[in-house]
């Protein structure tokens, strides 16, 4: 039988595989689209999108995490808890669909803001029908199929999209181009869990149907939360600033989102994990969390670093002169990076064990904090004051995480990890100022160099993939 950690590796790597390639043309569809439609045009979107995500919560109730959580212990209920979700999910679409457009209507009651919303609208209720068969995939531990879904829909998708962009730069059509990629993900899913599984049971099950409310609920408080600190200062930058502003705070603030995948990865394969584990050995999933936490905070820290260093040209490049005013927000945003992956490590586990209801208190505060700063400080500080507020909530996330994982599992972290750390960015900081005459695209080379071999030196390398990456290229003549 496979190690856990071998398990969560060859999981995680079958989602980051299928997401890198959807993500890197969806990535390209974005910064494509943003050019030609322009900072006002992609406002609308970005408020239409920023909506529809915070609102799809009501589509789910944590229905999708319950499932998980209950099939990583006992796969035979795959057909009636996918029959009672996917009953629970019809019922909430029609109440989700309301809930936007009047919202919307209220916010910004514009006629193509509400075209576009009910555009996205439909792209939700879709992929809230699609997230109860991959949560299936997910609780058995087959994440190649939901791989293999998102790699097909999502790169037909952005391909086609690219195309009628370059000939058709609409606003309505770029919202389409997501509801088809939408429809796309529900019929394979839908395909793939009939051919794997069956049908689902529909059953009149009024006990199963309440205890799936109940506790999913704590699930879908910490995606209500979750998602209104990641959107909801979109949302008031729109009552308060115009749409070109809410654009270039959207532009910096996909750059974010684009290296997201990898975490997302690691937390998918860690939750069916974590759930077993806490039953069965307690230890070993002190371990998977150390192992998993202190491993993903490198990676963002190599991300944030020299992306706050190069924001400005890294706007330039990738979105034009238009889209200046972005630099500045890019280089807060980026290192919200490095605090949102170890976090969601965190968070997923706590979750995964049972205690979701701590996880949404967390995740409350959290959005409550994050919804009275941005309040607070965007009608002085505009969008520069809405970076650091989604900043600062996603450090006061990451510790109130910590101290709950700290109480159920037992402080996990390595003795000097915090000061390794430090001297990591210490060293790359350092070399980037020491390099800057260069420029950026040499200093780039030489970061993708140093990078590396000063995170061996400092030991945030995990000494099994070392010792893995050892046995692999040593002469076969020197193995003993």
């Amino acid at each position: 039988m496979a190690s856990p950690v071998h398990t969560i590796v060859k999981n995680a790597l079958s989602l980051m595989t299928g997401r890198l390639v959807s993500r890197v043309l969806q990535f390209i569809l974005f910064i494509y689209a943003t050019r030609v439609l322009g900072p006002v045009q992609f406002g609308v979107f970005s408020f239409a999108y920023a909506l529809t995500s915070i609102m799809a919560v009501a589509l789910d109730l944590g229905a999708g995490d319950y499932t998980v959580q209950q099939l990583s212990r006992d796969m035979t209920r795959s057909r009636s808890l996918t029959g009672t979700g996917l009953v629970v999910r019809g019922f909430l679409i029609g109440f989700g669909l309301v809930l936007v457009m009047a919202v919307g209507y209220v916010v910004e009651p514009g006629a193509q803001s509400l075209e576009v919303l009910v555009i996205m609208g439909f792209v939700i209720a879709l992929d809230s029908l699609t997230q109860q068969y991959n949560a299936v995939f997910l609780a058995d531990e087959r994440m190649e199929y939901q791989a293999l879904i998102v790699m097909i829909s999502n790169g037909t998708m952005s391909l086609g999209g690219l195309a009628l962009m370059y000939f058709f730069p609409v606003l309505h059509l770029f919202a389409g181009v997501f509801l088809f990629g939408a429809f796309l993900r529900f019929a394979l899913s839908r395909q793939w869990f009939i051919r794997k599984y069956g049908r689902p049971v529909y059953q009149a099950d009024r006990t199963q149907t309440l205890e799936m409310l109940r506790q999913g609920l704590p699930f879908a408080l910490v995606s209500v939360f979750v998602t209104l600190y990641y959107y909801i200062d979109t949302v008031i930058l729109t009552i308060f600033v115009d749409k070109e502003v809410v654009g270039q705070y959207n532009a910096a603030f996909r750059l974010l989102e684009a290296p997201l995948f990898i975490v997302s990865a690691v937390t998918t394969a860690l939750f069916p994990a974590a759930a077993r584990l806490f039953v069965q050995d307690r230890n070993k999933l002190k371990g998977l969390t150390r192992q998993a936490f202190q491993g993903i905070i490198p990676i963002g820290l190599t991300v944030s670093v020299p992306a706050a260093f190069f924001s400005d040209e890294i706007i330039q490049l990738i979105y034009g002169a238009k889209y200046s005013g972005a630099g500045p927000a890019l280089a807060i945003l980026i290192f919200s990076l490095s605090i949102i992956m170890p976090s969601t490590i965190l968070g997923t586990t706590i979750r995964a064990i049972g205690f979701q209801t701590a996880s949404a208190w967390v995740t409350g505060m959290g959005a409550v904090l994050n919804i009275v700063s941005n309040i607070a400080v965007i009608p002085y500080y505009s969008y520069i004051g809405a970076s650091w507020t989604t900043l600062l909530t996603e450090v006061f996330v990451l510790i109130a995480y910590f101290s709950l994982a700290s109480r159920y599992l037992g402080y996990f972290l390595d003795r000097w990890f915090p000061a390794r750390v430090l001297a990591y960015v210490a060293g790359l900081e350092l070399m980037l100022l020491a390099t800057r005459a260069w420029g950026m695209w040499i200093q780039s080379g030489v970061f993708f160099v140093v990078f590396p071999v000063w995170m061996l030196v400092l030991g945030l390398v995990d000494p099994a993939i070392t010792n893995r990456l050892r046995q692999k290229f040593r002469p076969a003549g020197k193995e003993t």
